[in-house]
């Protein structure tokens, strides 16, 4: 009995050790300086299929909690359906406000109150870290990327925001 524990753990730690291939961890970055991202979104809005080439996904991590609002770093990616490529478009900071009624943020910012950027729902864009090719608030216009936005935020802070 003894023999058979041991072929069969020896079996198990072999399939556990090449069933992950390195091959499926090691996805390159997307070539966007050839594509124009706007118009390809502009194209997806207006028709009624979306395009299955491309995926537009907004991922958000919180920064800071304060008084009034949370502080969220949001980041727009492109991903490539066909071959799993990423690459990020966008970054930005953006203050959620806990009432949609706020009227001022106590947000210590480079930026004047004159030039955040107020998205459709009342998050603010507060930072100036937009490490990517593309504006966030151009982005946001498009509602594919505003829709993942809202979810990514929802998800992540418990908010039940309608797109």
């Amino acid at each position: 009995m003894k023999p058979l524990k041991n072929i069969a753990l020896i079996a198990v730690l072999l399939v556990g050790i090449f069933s992950f291939s390195k091959s499926e961890n090691s996805q390159s970055k997307l070539n966007i300086d050839n594509l124009n991202v706007l118009e390809i979104l502009s194209k997806q809005d207006v028709s009624c299929r979306p395009n299955s080439d491309f995926l537009f996904y907004v991922e958000s991590s919180l920064v800071k909690k304060s008084r009034g609002f949370n502080t969220v770093n949001a980041r727009v990616y492109m991903i490539d359906r066909s071959t799993g490529q990423y690459n990020l478009l966008a970054s930005e900071n953006v203050a959620i406000p806990f009432h949609k009624d706020m009227i001022a943020l106590d947000y210590d910012s480079t930026k004047t109150e004159l030039e955040l950027v107020t998205l459709v729902n009342g998050d603010k864009i507060v930072g100036n870290d937009n490490s990517g090719n593309y504006s966030f608030s151009e982005l946001m216009e498009y509602e594919m990327v505003y829709n993942s936005y809202i979810n990514s935020t929802n998800k992540l802070l418990n908010l039940d925001r309608s797109i």
